[in-house]
Formats: C-alpha cells, sequence, structure tokens
C-alpha cells in the first residue's frame, strides 16, 4: 500500500490497516515526472527543475527493442524497469517516482562476456540549469563553479548535492557503503550545471565476473526530505506487533529477557556482531563473517544464504531495522554476484571461492571473494529468503532470484552422492508453508527418499553416500576424510534443518522420524565436552566452537518434534555456556580451540599429526583443555543467528542460572578458560 501522510510533529503516528470496498481512483500526484529518451532520460514537473541524464556505460551493439515493466503504479507512485538486451552488456533501468517529488533511478548493468573481468566506466550524467549549488560532504560544504569540483568515496564519506536555491537534493545512498567511484560537478559556459556520478572507473578494477551485475543509482528529492536508507527506503522509523509476523511466517514472539540483564546483553552483542559481519566495498551486502576487531565483514565467507532468514525473522520479532537492512542487502548481493545468471544451469549458486577451488583469482587479487562461474548444487540453499525478500520489498529481482533458484534446485539438487544436499528440505518446506503449494512438499519428500536410499549403520549416513566404516583411520582433514565412509557432524546436522518440520508434515513416511532421532543423538553424542564439534570427524584435533551455534539449532529443531530431550538439551546447554563464558571473560566470541599438538609445537604440520596416530581413538583431546590454544574473536554468521532461537528454546526447559552458572574449575571449559586472561 503506497500513501502520503504528512507528519505536523516528531510524535509518533499509529496506522491500522482495515479490509473495506475500494474507493474511486485518486488522480496522479507527481512532483516530477520521467520520460524516457532511447537510454537517456529526462526528469521534469511544474515545481521541479528539469533534468536531463545520461547513462555512462559500454556502448549497446544490439539494436533489440526496449521491454518496458510495470512493477507498481497508483495516485501516489509509479514503479517501473526498462529492459534494454544487449549480447555483452544488457541493463534495466529501474525508476521509482513518488508523490513527495522523490525519484529514485538505479542501472543494473550485467557483464555477458566469458571469464572474469572488471567494471567499465560506469555512472551516470546529469544537467540542468545553473543555480546557486553547493557540494556538502559531512560539515563541510562548496559552493559549485567554473572549476570541477570532486567528492571520492574511497574512505566511506558520502556526499550530496543540494541545488536550485537548497530547494532539490541528489545522493547516492549506497556509494559511500561501495567504498569506490567519485562525484565531480561544475558549471559551464552554456549556463548550464553539470554533475557526473561515477560508481566507479574503470581504472578503479571493480571485480566484475561473467554474467555478474553492478549497480548505480541516485535519488533525486526535495533538499528538507529525510534522505533514502541504503536499501532505498523511507529512513522514517516504522514499528510493527510481533503478532503480525509471527501470524505470516510462525517466527514466534521476542525474547523476554527483562529480568536477565546479562543475556539481554548477549543478544545485543550478537544482533551488533551481525550487523558487523556486512562486508563494504567491492563486495558490499555480502554478510561474511565477524571479527572483533573490525567493523565490517571480512572478503571471505561461506556464501551460505540459508542462514539469512533467521537475520529476517530477528528483525521481525524485535523490530531492530539494522537486522531487517543487512538481510535484504545479502539478498541484493547473492542477486547480483553470487546466483549464476549464465549458462548452462541458470540460477544456481556459484561457488564461495575460487581460491578454495585451487584455482588463483585474477591478478592473485584476494582483497575480493571471487566466486566460480558455474552453478555448484551443495552451494544453492536458502533461496526461501528471496521470497521473504520479495514480499518485504517488492523487488522483481528477488522474485526473479527466488523462483531461478526454485526451477535449479528441483533440478539439480539431490541428496545422493552429496547427502549435505537434505538441507534444502527446509527451503521446500518453509515454501510449502508460506505458500501451501504441494509441489513444494513433492520437493522436500523427494530429497528425502534420495537420502534414505543412502542411509547406512543406525540411519546415519556418510558425506559422499557411502556407506560407514566400523574401523577408521585418524582423520584429521577433508583430503583424507574424503575417502572414508563416516558420520561427519557438519554434514550430518543439515538433515535436522528440514526434516523435523517435514515429519509434522509427513507422519507416516517411512524412516524420516527415524533419522530425526538418529542424527540428533549422534549430535548430542559427538559433542565436545567444551561445548563444540570437532571437524571434520569427532576425533580430529580441531576443535570449532564459534559454528557450534547452528549445530545447537538443529538439536532445537529435532525437539520440536521429538519433545526436548535430555541429551540434546545438555548438548544445547554446553554450547550456550562456552558462548556465554567465553564472552563475559573477554567480551568476544570464543571461536575454537586449536590441539595441543600444534598449540605446543610437538608438530608444525598435518603430516607429522597423522605420523603420532593410526586411529581416532588412539588421541586423547582432554590434552586440548590444558594446552590446546584457545582462539578469540571471530565468527562466521550461523554461530551468531541462531543464538535468539536456540536461547528461546533452551529457557523454556531450563531455568538461566544453569547457563549463568560459573564453570567448574575441574570441568573442561573450566579448564579452558582459567587459561584465558580476563579481559572484558
Amino acid at each position: 500500500m503506497t500513501f502520503p501522510f504528512e507528519f505536523r510533529d516528531r510524535a509518533p503516528v499509529r496506522f491500522t490497516f482495515k479490509s473495506g470496498k475500494a474507493g474511486p481512483p485518486k488522480a496522479a500526484i507527481r512532483t516530477l515526472t520521467c520520460q524516457f529518451e532511447g537510454e537517456s532520460l529526462r526528469l521534469t514537473g511544474p515545481d521541479g527543475p528539469m533534468l536531463r541524464v545520461r547513462l555512462l556505460a559500454p556502448v549497446r551493439s544490439s539494436g533489440a527493442p526496449r521491454r518496458v515493466e510495470v512493477v507498481e503504479s497508483n495516485a501516489f507512485f509509479h514503479w517501473q524497469r526498462v529492459h534494454w538486451p544487449d549480447p555483452n552488456w544488457p541493463r534495466v533501468i529501474e525508476v521509482r517516482a513518488d508523490a513527495l517529488g522523490r525519484v529514485v533511478v538505479v542501472a543494473h548493468l550485467q557483464r555477458n562476456l566469458s571469464g572474469d573481468g572488471r567494471v567499465p566506466d560506469f555512472g551516470w550524467e546529469i544537467e540542468t540549469r545553473a543555480s546557486p549549488a553547493t557540494l556538502r560532504t559531512g560539515r563541510s560544504a562548496v559552493a559549485v563553479s567554473g572549476s570541477i569540483g570532486r567528492h571520492f568515496f574511497q574512505h566511506g564519506q558520502s556526499c550530496a548535492l543540494v541545488f536550485e536555491g537548497e530547494r532539490w537534493r541528489i545522493e547516492h545512498p549506497t556509494a559511500a557503503l561501495k567504498r569506490r567511484g567519485r562525484v565531480e560537478v561544475h558549471t559551464n559556459a552554456a549556463g548550464g550545471l553539470v554533475y557526473r556520478y561515477w560508481r566507479c572507473t574503470a581504472d578503479e578494477r571493480v571485480p566484475m565476473q561473467q554474467a555478474a551485475w553492478r549497480r548505480a543509482e541516485f535519488v533525486v528529492s526535495p533538499a528538507d526530505q529525510a534522505p533514502l536508507t541504503a536499501t532505498l527506503e523511507t529512513s522514517h522509523e516504522v514499528q510493527c506487533d510481533w503478532r503480525l509476523w509471527d501470524e505470516l511466517y510462525a517466527c514466534g514472539p521476542p525474547l523476554n529477557l527483562s529480568d536477565q540483564p546479562v543475556l539481554a546483553e548477549l543478544v545485543r552483542y550478537h544482533h551488533g556482531a551481525i550487523v558487523r559481519s556486512m562486508a563494504v566495498g567491492d563486495d558490499w551486502g555480502n554478510v561474511t563473517s565477524y571479527t572483533d576487531s573490525q567493523e565490517h565483514g571480512a572478503a571471505f565467507g561461506m556464501n551460505r544464504l540459508n542462514h539469512c532468514p533467521s537475520i529476517l525473522e530477528e528483525a521481525w520479532r524485535t523490530g531492530d531495522r539494522r537486522l531487517r537492512e543487512a538481510a535484504l542487502l545479502w539478498c541484493d548481493n547473492f542477486h547480483d554476484l553470487t546466483i549464476w545468471w549464465g549458462k548452462p544451469q541458470r540460477g544456481g549458486t556459484r561457488y564461495n571461492n575460487v581460491i578454495a577451488q585451487g584455482r588463483t583469482p585474477p591478478d592473485d587479487d584476494r582483497t575480493y571473494m571471487w566466486r566460480s562461474n558455474d552453478a555448484v548444487h551443495f552451494c544453492t540453499k536458502g533461496y526461501d529468503a528471496f521470497l521473504l525478500a520479495y514480499e518485504e520489498t517488492g523487488d522483481p529481482r528477488m522474485w526473479e532470484a527466488f523462483t531461478a533458484q526454485l526451477a535449479y534446485a528441483a533440478e539439480h539438487v539431490h541428496a545422493l552422492s552429496e547427502t549435505r544436499n537434505v538441507g534444502d528440505v527446509r527451503d521446500f518446506v518453509r515454501l510449502h508453508r508460506f505458500t501451501g503449494q504441494a509441489d513444494h512438499l513433492e520437493q522436500a519428500l523427494r530429497l528425502f527418499r534420495e537420502l534414505r536410499t543412502r542411509l547406512s549403520t543406525g540411519d546415519l549416513f556418510d558425506q559422499g553416500g557411502e556407506r560407514l566404516e566400523s574401523e577408521l583411520p585418524f582423520i584429521e582433514e577433508d583430503t583424507v576424510g574424503l575417502r572414508h565412509g563416516y558420520a561427519k557432524p557438519y554434514i550430518i546436522g543439515y538433515a535436522l534443518a528440514g526434516l523435523p518440520e517435514l515429519a509434522r508434515l509427513a507422519p507416516d513416511e517411512p524412516k524420516l522420524r527415524d533419522v530425526v532421532r538418529a542424527v540428533a543423538d549422534f549430535l548430542a553424542d559427538s559433542q565436545d565436552p567444551v561445548g563444540g564439534w570437532r571437524y571434520p570427524h569427532p576425533r580430529s584435533s580441531r576443535l570449532l566452537l564459534a559454528n557450534s551455534m547452528e549445530q545447537a539449532w538443529q538439536l532445537v529443531q529435532a525437539d520440536r518434534l521429538l519433545g526436548p530431550q535430555e541429551s540434546h538439551l545438555n548438548a544445547i546447554e554446553r554450547v550456550l555456556r562456552q558462548r556465554l563464558h567465553g564472552w563475559r571473560k573477554t567480551g568476544k566470541v570464543f571461536s575454537s580451540l586449536t590441539g595441543w599438538e600444534l598449540a605446543t609445537g610437538k608438530v608444525k604440520t598435518n603430516t607429522e599429526l597423522y605420523a603420532l596416530y593410526a586411529k581416532p581413538t588412539d588421541r586423547d583431546p582432554a590434552r586440548d583443555y590444558d594446552e590446546g590454544r584457545p582462539e578469540l574473536g571471530t565468527c562466521p554468521p550461523e554461530g551468531l543467528v541462531y543464538l535468539p532461537e536456540v536461547l528461546a528454546f533452551y529457557l523454556k526447559h531450563r531455568p538461566a542460572a544453569r547457563l549463568l552458572a560459573p564453570p567448574r574449575a575441574d570441568e573442561p571449559l573450566g579448564k579452558v578458560l582459567a587459561r584465558i586472561p580476563q579481559s572484558r
């Protein structure tokens, strides 16, 4: 729904929506109107300036006609996209104009050249009549003159041009976050004002892979209007009752921690850490990882969008706008840079990091996470996030991403030779719940039935679908582990993402409930007493603690089906306790525990480690508690986004006092924390 409203003062206003008969259509109100002249635009209005706008981008080689798509049009708001096809550089120009006089223009440029490359010169040129104008940056303001004035965005500072006697403003809500490009403005001898926004220039060498998209936007609005956010939405704070969201998405109530200030502070810390996990610069919007000493996400991350819906759900529960925007910007980034829009297998997710594939990125550039130029089935998950993002924004790009990923998954995602793909059951059962469409439920059942053919001893399974071996060598890394059949905690936990909910929808499906119980019991039994899981094997030397919140969340999903199980609650409790007490002592996430052999210098390589142990049981993990090296301050998204849901489930079944009680000196967690200096 779109309607104008004038606030009389800063007091909040409550709006209530009720169903009723539609009234007569209202006449359109437009302060500025937009007309296309080829690939250029003309913005005009009776009370506004006349702007001639030209896209700065590679010239199209195609003469194919444009296609106009109207996204929304009513008396107060008009949103359209104009598509220009091209074999090399197709583009879409998007215009959103509202009754308040604001016009948002976004150019979407795709690179359809083979292989990896860089963004060409890309931006906008705007011309209007000369008038008193000022380029404002922070607290400084420079009058526009015949000399070219410039502002560069690489240091993260935004700017705005105020013109027509301070009546109108041009700005770029995302430019400072991209850390690229510049603004140039001057008056010319013909009595005009010339303004150029370079989203980037070719010499900045911004990465642009095959079939990827890049965007350049500008906003024209009356100067007295509040600026837009990075999601190109109004900056006014909007709060909705959590019950409305729960009715739609069953996301539940917010945590009530009014009598638990320590736990409330821990939750706030996690909210902030999620926001700080978002990258800026060339991969802006990607939620990569959290580092305590950094304000923004690192260059590298796993790029798994299945963790995004939990960010949105926590935003709905709490009303925290930062979380909502982080989730939506992640979907934006994923659409542009991580979905494979090429052929074949259009719509799948690219492999997140070519370095991890043993390849060297262009120019050995490690400041950007270069993806693969193809689709990878086990990376394609979390596409239900695009449906949520579409319902939040109405952006057709989100719908296009959703339908493309869904079509790819239906054809190419199988739980046979890569059993972790059973995790996509969660996408399909949620889509079935949101839409009521039976085909989503059938896809979820298909994946489980494929997995069922790969079940082995005790209803467990191997990553590659092989039989579980009764005798295993010591396994420290995947290069060895992938040659053997064994239950791997990181992989096997994917079964609990969606199978418990599927079991409620298909209670008579053979083996379904058995697998949920078997996997949950295995996770609880294979957990290290400190409160995490070792990787890749339950007896490997490396103990991952930051990631363990995802496994705890998986146990929560299982027990929503099975009912609270004592052993599962114990495992969840251990995860929460190591997170809480590590943070209370250091103010940081307890990330991992390096094995005593590497920590003490007993060995320096994995080859030397393999020489020490023939079988998994040969290694004594207890020495890690006294001699292993604790690592602090980093956390992937899955270690952050699930804490509120895990904590809420735990507190329904056990008192907070069990979490808050300090670890004993003789227990594994107590031994490790005793060796960490107090720093909080």
